[in-house]
C-alpha cells in the first residue's frame, strides 16, 4: 500500500490578506503548522509546503494548479496525495479522512461545490494534464476543470460542515476566526 502524503498549497501571493498567509497565527498556532499538523492528524505520512517555503512551483502564476505540479513532479505514479490550503483553518483530521474513504477511484475525490480540500492519486493523466494548462497562456487553471476532465468525482459533504470549508483571505475574514495579525 502506497502511504499517504499531505500537500499544504501556501504559494499564493496573499494579496488580499496584504501578507503571508502561511505565517499568520490562529490559537498560537502559525497556519502552515497548524495544516501540517492536521494533515499528519488525518493519516499522511509526509507533508510538503508549496510555496517560498517549500516546493519551488515551476509555474509561478499557476494558482493552485502550480503547488500541485510542483509535488506531483516529485513523486511517482499512484502516490496518493490529500491536499488542503493554508488558509482553511476548520477543517477537521476526520472530514479529511472521510475524504479519503470514500475517494476509492483511480483518480481521488473532492467535496461537492468544493475545490479543497482534494485527493488526487498521481498518474501520467495528471501529469500530463497539468503540463498542459500550466504551458498554455489563457488556459483555465481551476480545479473544477481538473476534475471534470480527470474524471475526479465529487463526494457528499457531511451535514452540518459548511463552516469547516471557511477561508481567511482577508484580515477581516481571519479577525473574525479568532486570528491575531
Amino acid at each position: 500500500m502506497v502511504d499517504l502524503i499531505g500537500l499544504v498549497l501556501a504559494g499564493g501571493q496573499s494579496s488580499r490578506m496584504g501578507r503571508d498567509k502561511a505565517e499568520l497565527v490562529l490559537d498560537n498556532e502559525r497556519l502552515v503548522d497548524r495544516s501540517t499538523a492536521l494533515l499528519k492528524s488525518a493519516g499522511c505520512k509526509e507533508v510538503l509546503l508549496s510555496g517560498a517555503n517549500g516546493l519551488a512551483d515551476r509555474y509561478p502564476k499557476g494558482g493552485p494548479l502550480s503547488g500541485i505540479d510542483a509535488a506531483v513532479s516529485t513523486l511517482p505514479d499512484a502516490s496518493k496525495l490529500l491536499i488542503i490550503p493554508v488558509d482553511m483553518p476548520n477543517l477537521t483530521a476526520c472530514l479529511l479522512q472521510g475524504l479519503v474513504q470514500q475517494a476509492q477511484t483511480k483518480t481521488g475525490g473532492h467535496f461537492c461545490l468544493q475545490p479543497l480540500p482534494c485527493y488526487l492519486i498521481v498518474s501520467p493523466e495528471l501529469r500530463k494534464y497539468l503540463l498542459n494548462v500550466l504551458t498554455q497562456p489563457n488556459s483555465d487553471r481551476s480545479l473544477f476543470r481538473m476534475f471534470q476532465e480527470l474524471g475526479v468525482p465529487e463526494i457528499s459533504q457531511p451535514e452540518n460542515s459548511k463552516t469547516l470549508f471557511d477561508n481567511c483571505n482577508t484580515p477581516e475574514q481571519f479577525t473574525a476566526m479568532g486570528g491575531r495579525l
